[in-house]
């Protein structure tokens, strides 16, 4: 009897000091603390200091133990996001894309692609340099324009395609600005009319389609650029472009009445199978 009540003794005290068992915390839990964190705490009056890292480290904590709930999917986007203010664009643009390939049917896919656009938008470069980062943009505004109209983001889709098109402007009219600087006027002239018809509601079409009177003037085509050069007056452009368009119609003028020479046929102007096909240069 003594020796039973002795192993009873020496058993309660046993569990007695068994370490209490830890709740595993969930996935909401995960994903609350990660958003705590991102409210940051007060340093100063105005700043507050944000713990970016355990952030992405607690949302990666949801991904990797709750492969299957709606907070790993959540963490995902807000992983992407935290790139983003960062301004990691490229790595946040891999998340975006990645969250729109593995979750086509998630109700938070037009914001993805929206922010991926903004990431290849804020790595835009100046239009005399490579325009990669441009057309990736513009795709992504008008990916999300066509597939979801009535989204939240869809104005500024709208607003920042316009920005994206502009700049793809930009460029394409300093490619032919280059080539009438070296007289190439007839590729001068398709560059300008492919700019027109690629994106016929770009902000300053009034300059490029007087860039193109420009160029058939060169030609000595007065006819079709006298006619284009009335259009653009018709349009009302900025004070320096309608004064530039008169000086061109007034030494129409003079070109007319003096008889203007035809130019000789060549690859400049006629450009026949015969010619050799020239790369766009970058000016």
């Amino acid at each position: 009897m003594a020796g039973v009540l002795a192993g009873l003794v020496l058993l309660s005290a046993g569990c007695a000091s068994s370490p209490p068992i830890e709740e595993v915390p969930s996935a909401e839990a995960y994903y609350r603390r990660a958003e705590t964190l991102l409210e940051g705490e007060r340093v100063f009056l105005f700043f507050r200091d944000v713990d970016y890292d355990q952030a992405i480290e607690l949302f990666q904590e949801v991904i990797d133990n709750y492969p299957y709930s709606e907070f790993a999917t959540l963490a995902e986007l807000r992983i992407a996001d935290i790139h983003f203010d960062l301004e990691n664009y490229e790595e946040a643009l891999s998340f975006y894309q990645d969250f729109v390939e593995l979750h086509p049917n998630h109700p938070r896919v037009p914001y993805a692609i929206f922010r991926n656009g903004l990431c290849s938008f804020e790595q835009m470069l100046e239009p005399d340099q490579d325009q990669t980062s441009t057309y990736d943009a513009a795709a992504q505004f008008q990916v999300l324009l066509d597939r979801y109209p009535d989204s939240p983001d869809a104005e500024n889709a709208r607003r920042m395609l316009r920005r994206s098109q502009d700049q793809l402007v930009a460029h394409d009219v300093q490619v032919g600005d280059f080539y009438m600087g070296r007289g190439d006027y007839y590729a001068a002239l398709r560059r300008y009319r492919h700019t027109l018809g690629e994106y016929p509601h770009h902000t300053n079409r009034a300059n490029t389609m007087a860039r193109l009177a420009d160029s058939l003037k060169a030609l000595h085509r007065l006819y079709e650029a006298e006619r284009l050069y009335v259009q653009v007056l018709e349009m009302e452009p900025p004070e320096d472009i309608h004064d530039r368009v008169l000086e061109q119609l007034e030494d129409i003028q003079v070109l007319g009445q003096a008889g203007a020479p035809p130019l000789p046929r060549s690859c400049v102007t006629d450009p026949n199978p015969s010619c050799d096909i020239e790369r766009d240069p970058v000016p």
